[in-house]
């Protein structure tokens, strides 16, 4: 079954934990600190593949990458997690579900977005030994990797795209011109998902373009009645609309409607390169083919009189087509925008007598991920709150020696540097 919006989740891998560790050896009676690093977790990447043309191709809801293995002894450090690669179709936008912002847009085959970082390894005790830390105690447990909601919308990238009601001809007329073997039948909403054909247009040096039959749209479509607005998303990305139009059912009013409601679902595709191909002229008579032809023209879009049981006027159709192909650029649809780097800065805030909450998250960040004995890693910290800033804060607030300060879900006492 075709499917064009998808919700799934996907997890990174989380980062494996440093090792506390020491060398022990049987003529080596204090051997030092040896722990490893723990491995990264695996991150997960969505790639755009032209070999799948559905979102109903994930048959999983939840994707989740590899954790990375524990650091060992003997300064051991433990693999890193297997990235994880989602194959979706191209064309297809990858929103965050749960902020709408777009975070990519993969139209090139093999094109490659990260959507999950995986957690960062973290550092083995080998790696806080300092003069005065001989044997630390300590070491970093691996991060967790990042987990979010995408919302995949799939946008059919093709050269032109059909548009008419159903039992117009579509399928017919993609059949006839390209080697698209769509499902035809003479009632309404036979097509119930887009199809892509590509047509060839010369006998010897042979020139290519993309065709794409979009489901039936009916009057009211832009406001969800029928088929028409689940998948008018697939003409943003044509350069050309081809209205392909019944020339036995009032085809000038069928014109207005559907350009009413492709106007209606984005104005900016009434300005994109146009055509109008009157199909079925083999069930009317030359005299009603020619009034027809003069009553579309004066909309100000060339007309072409086709049939796609017979055959005739495909190829000045194809022809035509490919003229408008060429001289129109793909249309430029929103990109994400650049993300701003906001460097966290530290807030000191008094809750109670003695009592003080810092905010840092980079500081934060680094007593989430202390392992062992906190005590010994006391000097480790005392470097870290300096060069975050934190004891600056602390004196700017007027902190004394021995108030309760809390960092995250730590508690310390107050000592400040000599």
């Amino acid at each position: 079954m075709f499917q064009d919006v998808l919700l799934i989740t996907v997890a990174a891998g989380r980062g494996g934990d440093g090792a506390v560790s020491f060398r022990r050896e049987k003529f080596v009676p204090k051997g030092g600190p040896d722990g490893g690093d723990g491995g990264r977790g695996g991150s997960v990447y969505l790639r755009a593949k032209g070999s799948v043309d559905s979102l109903s191709e994930l048959s999983q809801r939840t994707y989740r990458a590899e954790d990375g293995e524990h650091g060992k002894g003997s300064e051991r450090h433990g693999r890193a997690g297997q990235d994880l690669y989602i194959e979706v179709p191209r064309g297809t936008r990858v929103f965050d579900a749960d902020t709408g912002e777009l975070l990519g847009d993969l139209t090139e085959e093999g094109q490659v977005l990260l959507v999950a970082r995986g957690g960062e390894g973290g550092r083995g005790n080998a790696h806080f030994v300092t003069p005065t830390r001989q044997a630390p105690r300590f070491a970093e447990a691996g991060e967790e990797g990042e987990r979010r909601r995408l919302r995949l919308e799939l946008m059919l990238i093709a050269d032109v795209g059909l548009v008419g009601y159903p039992n117009a001809g579509k399928s017919s007329l993609l059949a006839a011109t390209t080697r698209a073997h769509p499902k035809i039948a003479p009632y309404p909403f036979t097509t119930l998902s887009p199809n892509l054909g590509v047509v060839e247009v010369g006998e010897v040096e042979k020139e290519r373009f993309t065709l794409a039959d979009i489901p039936g749209i009916i009057e009211g479509a832009s406001q969800g009645k029928g088929l028409g607005l689940e998948f008018l998303r697939h003409i943003a990305r044509t350069r050309v609309l081809l209205y392909v139009l019944d020339a036995t059912q009032e085809p000038l009013k069928t014109l207005h409607t559907l350009r009413q409601e492709v106007g209606a679902y984005d104005k900016d595709l009434l300005r994109r390169p146009s055509l109008i191909a009157l199909n079925k002229v083999d069930l009317l008579s030359p005299e009603e083919v020619k009034e027809k032809v003069a009553e579309l023209a004066g909309e100000g879009l060339p007309v072409l009189p086709v049939s796609a049981l017979t055959g005739e006027g495909l190829e000045a159709l194809k022809e035509t087509l490919l003229s408008l192909v060429k001289a129109t650029p793909a249309p430029e649809l929103p990109k994400p925008a650049p993300k701003a780097v906001v460097e966290a800065g530290v807030e000191v805030v008094p809750v109670a007598e003695g009592v003080y909450e810092v905010r840092a998250p980079q500081v934060e960040r680094y007593l989430r991920r202390l392992k062992g004995d906190l005590q010994e890693a006391a000097g480790y910290l005392q470097e870290v709150f300096r060069r975050h800033g934190v004891e600056a804060a602390l004196k700017a607030k007027g902190v004394r020696a021995g108030d309760l300060v809390r960092i995250g879900d730590k508690e310390f006492e107050y000592i400040p540097e000599v």
